[in-house]
């Protein structure tokens, strides 16, 4: 019940980052911010405790209480929340890259591969100072990552315990050790390109707040 619960939330809210992530942004961004800070709870107590992914009951708590906070940070501090979004596809990009090219990249070493990745974004997102664009690219490659790892989950492949090294690291370990097939990496890239194309075009009718952001022609 737990695992069709989480790949179910997991599916929805990743198609609807993916493919409306500027449209509706500041109701998606909080959303986006809470599983980022969900995950990195819950993540950081597996390693304090030294136990499976949300196994244990203050996981799950840490997990909540941190992603309440990061949910908060990105509605009131928007441009804070797309540097959260920027950071978390970084450190999902990344991880899921050296996954797919090197055996058993875990540890300290994806810790750190994740991190670089994470900032790195972070930074491109603070130097192009291209709001707009920004939370296109990203709501499209996290959100279709979410969307396929959700899809996963649902059918039984992926595990909540897989989930815990991040959505694009669980997708490419089915794909890659688990005999799940490529198609499914090839999936999450189509999916992340018609959202992508999906926003592009509509950039010209979405409406946005002008006191928070600035107009989406601009």
């Amino acid at each position: 019940m737990e695992q069709f619960i989480i790949g179910i939330l997991l599916a929805l809210i990743g198609l609807g980052i993916c493919f409306f992530g500027l449209r509706y942004w500041f109701i998606l961004l909080p959303i986006f911010g809470a599983v980022t800070g969900f995950y990195l709870g819950a993540r950081v107590m597996q390693e304090v405790l030294g136990t499976g992914f949300l196994a244990t009951g203050i996981s799950w708590v840490v997990g909540v209480l941190v992603a309440i906070a990061f949910a908060l940070l990105s509605w009131f501090v928007w441009y804070i929340g797309a540097i959260i979004s920027a950071a978390s596809v970084g450190a999902m990009l990344a991880s899921g890259l050296v996954h797919a090219l090197f055996n058993n990249p875990w540890g300290i070493v994806i810790v750190i591969i994740s991190l670089i990745g994470a900032i790195i974004f972070a930074a491109i997102a603070l130097a192009l100072n291209l709001p707009i664009y920004i939370v296109i690219v990203n709501t499209a490659l996290g959100g279709a990552a979410l969307a396929i790892a959700g899809v996963m989950t649902l059918m039984g492949m992926i595990s909540v315990a897989e989930l815990a090294n991040g959505a694009t690291v669980a997708v490419v370990d089915e794909s890659r050790f688990q005999g799940a097939g490529w198609l499914w990496v090839i999936a999450w890239i189509v999916v992340s390109a018609l959202g992508l194309l999906f926003q592009l075009q509509s950039v010209a009718s979405v409406r946005l707040p002008e006191e928070r952001w600035v107009p989406a022609r601009a």
